[in-house]
């Protein structure tokens, strides 16, 4: 031990041979060099000694002999990181930073003295600083404070076994990147990632972070290796350095080791601000090949992830999704680790590229026009549905009559239960879950007839469709125009060519005078007519419609068909007077509410007339059914 101790008492000389230490030469020119020839804005009025701030060849009784230390020991209690995500796991919770993380927190968290040292060969204990200072100020960014919860978590235990998404290694690791001790039950420590004595790798990190090595030596998250936010080549500009690619900067661009504003999960700013202001989502800094999602976010219709903060878990539970913690933030559908490039193909339910690696929920469904009482958590989600079924079902906000909630959306209507409204046991629904020929809860014929259906729609008994295929952005995607039901200056944030029902742009309900007359540029405004042509050759191409006495203009397709047309209890979406709102549109005027309280479905589309609808005896009177109940 004497040579080791001779050398380093040496050092604190500043001797020759402390100018040829190995240590000496790399901490030199380091923010860690705290003497007067250090280079930071931080370092001594009068001491020209370096490892002194740290270290003593001679440990004065009472003290910590670990590291030959000399600065004064936190005496701090410190807030630890914690996260659903990890109780999820089953972590058991830290404990406080070991002795070794405390050398470093001695001047890290802010309440010690910089120059607070036990031996100073005799001139006193206390090191003067250049001006004045004492500990290291709140504003610096090496000031950690006392609270470690916005900081990487120390004191765990790394666990592959329990969280699958570490990298799995065998004990000991023998690289530059240790738990403390290196063993199976080691902890994760400050020194698991960096060396005091050496800046090289900047921020005195063990290896280098380029291309996030040092984030990706320990985490392995599904589907990085070709989500969009590693491989993207997009130029990028972080605040730290100079320019280089969204892909190279990867975990760094929305995740910091320390001192994140968005707790916990070490994000950057809070929540969406972290997909804002990282410089590729927002208003403020799109990227060149990026969407601008905060703009369209702040439209009168949208979902509630600019103005709801603070509710999100991970994973959300049911009670995180009930009526007082509604919320929508950029996690609950997107997952930044697994999203690729890439939108929905027509005709298909499938998840697309942009959601996948979500966790969503599958409906147990039973009968007609029942809610769903359980749901099945999965991850990754496989249907789009999946993630909108999270919070727009009982699995949010429970059971509630009629399947209406008290829940008022932005375009003043109360919410329901979507999981029921497209059940496949529901006498109609849209093919959201799957195709209406798998739709068990329809009577014979099943499926539309294609000559009711656009081209691309034409496959009636398969295809499936996804709930943004009529709700998300009013504009055209472009590259500052996102797709999805992120925002919208349409009711209801529909989508597509046309835009609006059951009312028009001027606020009247449609009708088939409408489409008849062609007076309201019903191709191009009407939502249903995105995918049903409604008329061929001048007639209408199904026999209720074609009914002259249909086509009177205050006749509106909300008479007969619910007003929320995602399903219905009755075959082909249609309502009966006893339906409550907001299926039922229970407008003022006569035929501004539904008024059938019998039907039955046609073999075909032209199989209908009078008998086949029985009314409250408002326009033909009651007919003798059989009719659905």
């Amino acid at each position: 031990m004497l040579f080791p101790l001779l050398l380093l008492a040496a050092v604190m000389q500043g001797s020759a041979v402390a100018q040829t230490s190995p240590g000496f030469s790399t901490m030199t020119n380091t923010k860690h060099n705290l003497s007067t020839t250090g280079p930071g804005p931080l370092k001594a009025a009068t001491e020209t000694n370096l490892c002194v701030f740290c270290h003593t060849p001679h440990v004065p009784t009472g003290y910590t002999a670990d590291q030959l230390w000399n600065h004064e020991l936190t005496t701090s209690t410190y807030e630890l990181y914690s996260s659903d995500y990890l109780t999820n796991l089953n972590y058991a919770a830290p404990n406080q930073p070991n002795p070794r993380s405390k050398l470093c927190l001695s001047c890290h968290d802010g309440t010690i003295a910089l120059g607070a040292v036990y031996n100073n060969g005799g001139s006193g204990m206390t090191i003067q600083m250049d001006n004045s200072v004492t500990a290291i100020p709140a504003s610096a960014p090496g000031n950690i404070g006392t609270s470690l919860a916005n900081d990487h978590p120390v004191g765990f235990v790394y666990d592959n076994g329990r969280d699958p998404e570490l990298v799995g290694r065998q004990w000991p690791w023998n690289t530059p990147v240790k738990l403390d001790p290196d063993i199976a039950s080691g902890t994760i420590e400050c020194q698991t990632c960096h060396d005091p004595h050496d800046n090289t790798n900047s921020k005195f990190l063990r290896i280098s972070n380029t291309n996030a090595a040092l984030c990706t030596f320990c985490h392995n998250k599904s589907g990085w290796s070709d989500a969009a936010h590693k491989t993207s080549t997009q130029a990028y500009t972080p605040t730290v350095q100079a320019g280089t690619t969204v892909g190279e900067w990867a975990c760094r661009s929305c995740h910091t080791s320390h001192n994140g504003e968005g707790v916990p999960y070490l994000l950057t700013k809070v929540e969406e601000k972290t997909c804002y202001e990282s410089g590729c989502h927002g208003s403020a800094s799109t990227g060149l090949n990026t969407k601008n999602i905060e703009t369209v976010m702040e439209k009168q219709y949208a979902h509630p992830t600019n103005t709801v903060v603070g509710q999100h878990k991970d994973p959300d539970v049911t009670t995180s999704l009930d009526v007082s913690h509604r919320h929508a933030e950029c996690q609950d559908c997107h997952n930044s680790h697994w999203a690729k490039k890439g939108l929905h193909t027509v005709g298909s339910n499938a998840v697309s590229d942009v959601l996948q690696g979500v966790q969503g929920v599958v409906p147990t469904f039973t009968g007609n026009w029942q809610q769903p009482t359980s749901f099945t958590n999965i991850k990754p989600a496989v249907q789009e549905s999946q993630l909108c079924f999270k919070c727009h079902s009982s699995n949010a906000f429970g059971i509630v009559a009629n399947g209406v909630t008290t829940i008022l959306t932005s375009s003043g209507i109360k919410s329901t239960d979507q999981a029921m409204e497209f059940s496949p046991a529901n006498r109609s629904a849209h093919p959201v879950v799957s195709g209406l020929g798998s739709q068990t809860g329809s009577l014979s014929p099943r499926n539309l007839d294609p000559t009711q259906m656009t081209a691309e729609w034409a496959t009636t008994g398969s295809q499936t469709m996804y709930c943004s295929d009529c709700h998300g952005n009013d504009e055209t995607t472009s590259q500052a125009s996102p797709q999805g039901p992120h925002g919208s200056t349409s009711r209801y944030m529909l989508t597509g060519k046309g835009q609006f029902w059951p009312t028009g742009r001027n606020g009247d309900l449609w009708s088939l005078a409408d489409i008849k007359n062609n007076t309201t540029d019903w191709q191009n405004e009407l939502l249903c007519a995105n995918c049903h042509p409604m008329m061929s050759g001048g007639k209408f191409l199904n026999a209720a419609h074609d009914g002259s006495h249909h086509q009177i203009a205050d006749v509106k397709c909300i008479t007969c068909h619910v007003a929320v047309p995602h399903g219905a209890q009755r075959s082909r979406l249609i309502g009966y007077g006893s339906d409550v709102a907001p299926y039922n549109y229970n407008g003022a005027g006569l035929y501004e509410k539904l008024i059938v309280s019998g039907f039955r479905k046609g073999a075909t589309p032209l199989d209908y007339d009078k008998t086949s609808c029985s009314d409250n005896g408002v326009c033909h009177g009651p007919q003798p059914g059989p009719f659905e109940p």
